[in-house]
């Protein structure tokens, strides 16, 4: 009995020094751009960019009882841009059942709870769509630098609206193989959103391999595309690196980026017809540490409306800091 007992007690003792909370602070800059993958793609979704902030963990009050699991808090703060473009993009007046120019701003809040295997992320963006997100701004001054061609149709854009979403995310890691430092994970990851910009819900598994995997859960992602909460979230100090591939599967409800505007205005018809079912493939590698950390991830979305001439491909790279 006194064994059992005090091998019970050395378990809680590194259960608990495990899952002491990560004192350090997170900043990301994270982008993705078709252009990273083919520089002559420019089209659908074309770019996103985001800063993201990251808070210690700790006591946070009443954020601390929010959501379904029991962890470790903190919280984050986002804000990011992400554009979409069509096909035809030197048309005036692109045909009707091509992707829309559209263009969005968010600023996020997200309340996150760990536990070592479990993370859950959960909160909301408020935004606006259409000329007063500036992404005819964004990418023609981008393409005016480059001195290559100018988008021609931004006139016929989805109209101005202001977006509010909210998110649910849930992830675990579970252990393939493990030595020492090295090993094996899988990450399966479900996410939710629900809000007059995007109605979701998405399921993907990610498969890792490499050094000191326990670092973090996932590769960062923009908010709203292609899974995007806490990704890529350093917990621990030391070196990590390892390669990642995974797929996954999303049935859409809503996508005003393809839909055009449910409150707001749009003055030009849409013959878009949605496919529901989506599916998602991407890989890449990650090296973090408890100062820097790196991420490039290529990802492919499957066709997500009728009328689109195949599936798409974009590259994401992200630079962050902890401290």
């Amino acid at each position: 009995m006194k064994k059992w007992l005090l091998c019970l007690c050395i378990l809680e003792v590194a259960s608990a020094v495990e899952l002491q909370p990560y004192d350090r602070h997170y900043l990301a800059l994270i982008s993705q751009n078709d252009a990273y993958f083919n520089p002559m793609i420019d089209e659908y979704y074309t770019a996103g960019h985001s800063v993201f902030y990251a808070s210690s963990e700790g006591e946070y009050g009443g954020l601390n009882h929010f959501g379904f699991l029991d962890g470790l808090t903190s919280f984050s703060l986002g804000l990011s841009q992400i554009i979409y473009a069509p096909k035809n993009k030197f048309d005036l007046l692109p045909p009707s059942d091509d992707h829309p120019y559209a263009g969005f701003l968010n600023l996020s809040f997200f309340i996150h709870h760990r536990t070592q295997d479990m993370l859950e992320s959960l909160g909301i963006a408020v935004g606006v769509s259409g000329a007063l997100a500036f992404g005819r701004e964004v990418q023609n001054g981008v393409h005016h630098a480059l001195n290559v061609g100018l988008a021609q149709g931004w006139d016929t854009q989805i109209g101005n609206e202001i977006t509010i979403n909210i998110y649910y995310e849930w992830a675990l890691k579970q252990w393939l193989y493990k030595k020492e430092k090295w090993g094996v994970d899988i990450v399966p990851r479900v996410e939710l959103a629900f809000g007059n910009a995007n109605i979701y819900s998405k399921f993907d598994m990610t498969l890792r391999f490499g050094y000191n995997l326990e670092s973090s859960f996932l590769s960062q992602g923009i908010l709203g595309e292609n899974g995007a909460l806490n990704g890529g979230r350093v917990y621990q100090d030391g070196i990590g690196v390892f390669g990642f591939v995974g797929i996954g599967a999303g049935y859409v409800v809503r996508k005003m980026a393809l839909e055009g505007n449910l409150f707001g205005i749009d003055r030009y018809a849409r013959n878009i017809n949605l496919e529901p079912l989506i599916g998602n493939l991407i890989m890449g590698t990650s090296i973090v540490s408890g100062d820097f950390s790196w991420t490039y991830k290529m990802i492919y979305t499957s066709k997500e409306f009728a009328e689109q001439a195949g599936g798409h491909m974009i590259g994401s790279v992200s630079l962050a800091y902890s401290f």
